[in-house]
This record gives structure tokens, sequence and C-alpha cells, in this order.
């Protein structure tokens, strides 16, 4: 029976951001790391990150096609980023209102201001 490793989520973004930064290609990561077959791509897909490109694509392109490419390359990456936070942050803000919810239903204590007074 093979084991399974329940890795966190701060080391899943701590192994995305060295493979991010290293010369490897996936595979060659995973098998330096340790990790399993197709993790990193997994990883990436579940927090919403953009891989590296590849360096085929990136010789065919002349200096500032080459510079235009790494740019939307960047601010795509950034936009990912920037949705992942925010589909957290909407979950946190939807975790608080379930929260608050029942205990306004099991203290029968209003917990939220009321915007109607004045």
């Amino acid at each position: 029976m093979r084991e399974y490793r329940k890795y966190s989520k701060e080391e899943c973004l701590s192994y995305l951001e060295e493979y991010l930064s290293s010369s490897f290609n996936q595979s060659q990561f995973e098998r330096e790391k340790g990790l399993k077959r197709t993790t990193i791509q997994r990883w990436l897909r579940i927090f919403g990150l953009e891989d590296k490109p590849s360096p085929v694509m990136s010789k065919k392109l002349s200096q500032t096609e080459q510079e235009l490419h790494d740019q939307i390359y960047e601010l795509e990456k950034k936009i990912k980023s920037l949705e992942a936070e925010l589909k957290r942050s909407n979950m946190a803000r939807d975790a608080y209102d379930c929260m608050i919810d029942l205990a306004e239903k099991t203290y029968n204590i209003p917990v939220r201001k009321n915007s109607d007074a004045k």
C-alpha cells in the first residue's frame, strides 16, 4: 500500500516559489525534491499560478518581442495570484459571516450592527 504525504499550504507555496525561480522543468524539480509525478502541475492549478514559459518559445522571439512576452507573462502571473488572493479573502469573509450567524442563532445575541438605526 502506498503512503501519501499531506503537504500544508505553506509547504506547497514554498515548493512552488522554489520551482518557479529554479532552472529545472517540472519533472526534474519533482525528482530532485522527491515529489510525486504531476504534483507541481496540480499545485499550480490549485493555487491559480501560471507555469514558467518554455525555453523553446523564448528562443524564437526577438529581443523586444521577448521583453513584451516577459511583461505579459509577469502581468498574467500577477493577475492569477490576485485572483487566488481574492478567492481566499471571499472564502474567509463567508466563513466569518457564517460564524456570526451561528453565534447570533446559538446565543440569541445580535452581533451585527443595525445600520437602519438613527
